[in-house]
């Protein structure tokens, strides 16, 4: 009788890459000597390409010295958060590494929140100092009295490109950006870090399923993570000879992620397009040779059924990653079958810093998998109400991880941090499953689950069935209350259809499809067909949002 496979065996371990470790070292370093030690390479390699003009490593080195002199200069102290309000530009990259040189915490609030949020998330880090662009203004203007700022330091999108136009905002009102880097010297203030306890920088989550809360990433998380990617990914790309492509924006911890992950430990560079620009993107893979992309679900959707995607030059594409939710195993056979490249599923979460499992790079996948943890990760499934018991191998139940990644706790939030991290383990909120080989698989988020009379829905488990559908571009399943059933739920299901579909199909269909691969009480009872889902900054579909729709309503 062969031996029953257990979490601590760590199955895992013998599907991993050729000369991926089980354990690695490392470096005590915070997280801005990644950024010098690439500076100081003699790769010399491009890091940054935004509007025609390249920014190599050593530029943005230097800049972020400046940037660190400048802040010191206004009084920012060590352990002071400093707001970043940005897109897609240059400057945030300038920010973030010098807001950390001079041993501030970048705290990262993302451009699309509303006045409201953004005076939420100012104060509950007692922000002082914000740094964002002028065409966001009105919308910070707006609660600035409302806040704890007290210093505005104002950019545009243009200051870094390659037609630079003047600040629309007046200098009595803000500190110029450009003007503050370039009148400072590169030589940032001598600070200590403690890399296992300082911040390196403060990301809010949780966004999708209820208020975001600061999620409180040290300098050791972050490297360690760098590492633990490295090591992943070594094997496939040649440093300083790689480019990278992603609709990622780094004021997602994701994002970031991905520009650590790759460009820092790679020495490659990173193409900047605004992420909901199909058009660029598609055009940029040509002329740039790009060889690495980063995206989400809806985003290779989105590019497949744009009507420039035939004209694209993919030739150079080797690899794809996706993250921020499961692949629905048809889009990854479209995918690699029209680009030639290997899509590679990632699991990442905001307090994992951000990312926990992977697939291989090279060996063996599993469709519909998120894959494997990283090197000295450790990964199992606990039952659901006390998160104590382990589930049996392929049962499904919370997923847990615990290695160096591991975020520190959120911001203010003791209990918030006590309920997520137990014994060193992070109690990520997904269902999961893993397999006798190591592999696991998402089943839905705890938040998401779909009472129909007393049994648990996964809303992904139903997504998945729909993505099936040809003529499916997006679609979220959530459950609404059952007039019929206090208590109870129906399963309604948003789509937004293929351009050559609209209007074409109908609900009957739809419903028709889910009975032949569903349970009956998995089956949608109600479809409602859309022309856009709302969606998170980096493409995914906000069930909370449609959820929220259907109590108002």
């Amino acid at each position: 009788m062969s031996k029953k496979v257990t979490y601590k065996d760590k199955p895992w371990l013998k599907n991993y890459d050729p000369g991926v470790p089980e354990h690695a070292e490392y470096p005590e370093i915070p997280d801005f000597e990644l950024l010098s030690q690439a500076a100081k390479d003699p790769v010399d390699a491009v890091m940054l390409l935004y509007q025609e003009r390249k920014f190599k490593y050593r530029d943005i080195n230097e800049l972020s010295d400046r940037f660190a002199a400048a802040l010191a200069n206004l009084g920012v102290k060590k352990g002071e958060f400093i707001g970043i309000h940005l897109i897609n530009l240059p400057q945030w990259f300038i920010s973030y590494y010098g807001i950390q040189k001079v041993g501030g915490v970048p705290a990262i609030i993302s451009p699309l929140y509303t006045g409201e949020e953004l005076k939420r998330q100012i104060n509950s880090c007692k922000i002082e100092t914000l740094i964002t662009f002028d065409f966001f203004y009105s919308i910070v203007k707006e609660v600035l009295d409302k806040t704890t700022i007290k210093k505005i330091i104002m950019t545009n999108t243009t200051e870094y490109g390659d037609n630079p136009q003047p600040v629309q905002v007046p200098k009595t009102e803000a500190t110029h950006f450009k003007e503050l880097v370039e009148t400072n010297p590169p030589k940032p203030p001598k600070i200590k870090i403690n890399v296992r306890e300082d911040p390196a920088a403060i990301y809010f989550t949780g966004g999708t399923t209820g208020i975001p809360k600061g999620a409180i990433l040290t300098h050791y998380n972050i490297v360690a993570n760098t590492i633990q990617h490295q090591l992943w990914t070594q094997a496939y790309f040649e440093k300083g000879k790689t480019v990278f492509q992603t609709m990622y924006p780094p004021f997602h911890a994701g994002g970031n992620g991905a520009f650590h992950l790759v460009f820092i430990n790679l020495a490659a560079y990173v193409c900047l397009p605004n992420p909901r620009d199909y058009e660029a993107m598609l055009r940029n893979f040509g002329k740039y040779k790009v060889n690495l992309f980063a995206g989400v679900p809806a985003i290779f959707t989105g590019l497949l059924n744009h009507p420039k995607f035939e004209e694209a030059d993919l030739s150079t594409l080797k690899y794809c990653i996706s993250g921020s939710v499961a692949l629905p195993p048809e889009l990854i056979k479209e995918w690699e079958t029209k680009t030639g490249s290997r899509l590679v599923d990632v699991y990442g979460i905001t307090e994992a810093s951000p990312i926990g499992l992977c697939n291989p790079w090279g060996g063996k996948r599993k469709i519909g998998s998120i894959g494997l943890p990283l090197t000295d990760t450790e990964a199992k499934i606990v039952e659901l109400v006390e998160g104590v018991e382990e589930m049996p191998v392929g049962e499904p139940g919370e997923l847990i991880i615990r290695g160096p990644q591991v975020f520190k706790g959120y911001l203010n939030m003791p209990q918030e941090t006590a309920d997520t991290i137990r014994d060193g383990w992070l109690y990520t909120g997904d269902i999961a499953k893993m397999d006798k080989d190591g592999y696991f698989y998402i089943v839905d988020r705890k938040k998401d689950m779909i009472n129909v009379s007393g049994f648990h829905v996964g809303g992904r488990e139903v997504d998945d069935i729909l993505y099936e559908i040809p003529s499916v571009m997006l679609a979220a399943a959530v459950g609404v209350p059952d007039p019929k059933r206090p208590g109870s739920e129906l399963i309604k299901a948003y789509i937004v259809l293929r351009l050559e579909y609209e209007g074409k199909v109908k609900e009957k269909e739809i419903i028709e499809y889910c009975k032949q691969k569903l349970a009956p009480y998995k089956v949608p009872k109600l479809v409602e067909f859309r022309k856009e889902l709302p969606m998170s900054s980096i493409g995914k579909p906000l069930k909370r949002a449609l959820r929220e729709e259907t109590q108002k309503g």
